[in-house]
């Protein structure tokens, strides 16, 4: 009699996600992130001159 598909163990779940773990520390935080975080906040009168210039479809 073979075996149920309940009775199989659950172990290769966390095994599975161990690997994904394993294969995300492994490649980083995207180079994209990182500029982002160490870029200086925009103060003051910087951010709406930031926002306007945005709105008006300049990005840079």
């Amino acid at each position: 009699m073979t075996r149920h598909l309940i009775d199989t163990p659950r172990d290769h779940d966390t095994m599975r996600l161990a690997r994904f773990l394993r294969i995300a520390r492994q490649n980083g935080l995207h180079k994209a992130r990182d500029m982002v975080a160490r870029r200086e906040p925009l103060r003051g009168m910087a951010r709406v001159v930031a926002y306007s210039r945005i709105a008006r479809g300049r990005a840079v």
